[in-house]
């Protein structure tokens, strides 16, 4: 659905409203799980974005996942291991990047 634009289930405006930055400057300045949170990310309702398109969420608890729109792509990574910082750890990284890779070699 958030890949496509929209369906039956959420409207072309609600994935926009979903996938686009809804942040004020002045939220950044005073938000994130640190300092720098929101220099390479913003967030849309529900989700991360990021400032080339792709949307998601790497969450603490060992998830991650991400929409790159341009790639055509959805990465899901699921682990049983607690992020040790508020980045991913580089397996995440790693899995991402190899399916970019991948995408792009098609």
């Amino acid at each position: 659905m958030l890949l496509g634009g929209g369906s039956p289930v959420l409207s072309a405006v609600a994935v926009r409203a979903m996938t686009s930055d809804q942040l004020t400057a002045a939220q950044k300045a005073r938000g994130g799980l640190g300092p720098g949170f929101f220099d390479q990310l913003s967030w849309g309702f529900c989700q991360a974005v990021y400032p080339h398109g792709a949307f998601g969420w790497n969450g603490g608890f060992g998830t991650s996942w991400v929409v790159e729109p341009d790639a055509d792509l959805t990465v899901i990574v699921l682990t049983q291991r607690l992020f040790e910082r508020p980045e991913p750890p580089p397996v995440h990284v790693d899995i991402r990047a190899a399916a970019l890779e991948t995408s792009k070699a098609m």
